[in-house]
């Protein structure tokens, strides 16, 4: 490997470890529901026509990674600009769009062919989109409660959850956004499994967040939720039911977090 690449590399593993919570619930998602974990551009908006043109139909250059990430490429040398489509449900009362999860963090209208930059130093093209949510958890290799396997001893606990939201730019009209994700053991043949679900809306000035768990009977090691805003964004979080929240700070890509108080017991 050469020596200037490796720190791209290891930076592209820390953040496939850091996505894993968001990964592992597509897997569970898709053994619950028969959902794929990568899905055509079109899957779920079926009504948008442009979808149903060749080049997409085929699948072949995005496709959506979970209900969240849209994922797109960049396929011919010399080229540093992906050609993405951002489809629109026909149905959607305010178009909430989109918004690019690397640098310049450029927020996108639905319905509409954008060239997004992805030089490959820094990465291909990947949107988020605007009311969706990315559970994230430690950069590393973790353990979960009760893995006696001591091969797993000099592992770090998992336990720490963020999650990444991706509110309006401004208000979402009284809209309450609904993102949920899985988990349980990653060991037992029968797991249980317990289901996550992170809301919130937005004004000019806030956020407001809620969270609420099912009773699947999985116990995590987490015990407090971050909630990660997306870059650029400076507002306020606050909870829907007056649960505290704290101000934690800037993570490393210079993101505000705040940490929400929750119940798991």
């Amino acid at each position: 490997m050469y020596p200037e690449i490796t720190p791209l590399i290891r930076d592209t593993i820390k953040r496939r470890y850091e996505i894993l919570p968001y990964i592992y619930s597509l897997g569970l998602e898709s053994h619950l529901y028969a959902s794929p974990p990568q899905r055509w551009v079109g899957w779920g908006y079926e009504s948008d026509p442009e979808v149903w043109s060749p080049k997409l139909k085929s699948g072949e250059e995005q496709y959506w990674f979970g209900d969240t990430i849209l994922v797109g490429g960049v396929y011919e040398p010399g080229v540093s600009v992906g050609k993405i489509y951002l489809p629109r449900k026909s149905n959607d009362k305010f178009d909430y769009g989109y918004v690019n999860m690397n640098a310049p963090y450029t927020y996108f209208a639905s319905g509409q062919w954008v060239e997004v930059p992805a030089a490959w130093r820094d990465s291909i093209p990947l949107l988020a989109r605007i009311g969706g949510a990315i559970p994230v958890g430690k950069p590393c290799v973790t353990r979960v409660p009760g893995e006696d396997d001591p091969a797993a001893a000099a592992l770090e606990w998992d336990d720490y959850r963020g999650v990444e939201i991706f509110p309006p730019r401004g208000s979402s009209h009284g809209n309450v956004f609904s993102s949920s994700w899985f988990e349980d053991d990653g060991m037992s043949l029968y797991p249980q499994i317990t289901k996550f679900t992170i809301t919130y809306c937005s004004t000019e000035e806030r956020v407001t967040v809620g969270f609420t768990r099912d009773d699947g009977g999985f116990v995590p090691a987490w015990k407090d939720l971050d909630i990660i805003l997306h870059n650029g964004d400076e507002r306020h979080v606050v909870s829907d039911d007056g649960t505290p929240v704290e101000f934690v700070g800037k993570d490393k890509r210079g993101r505000l977090v705040y940490r929400l108080k929750v119940s798991l017991r």
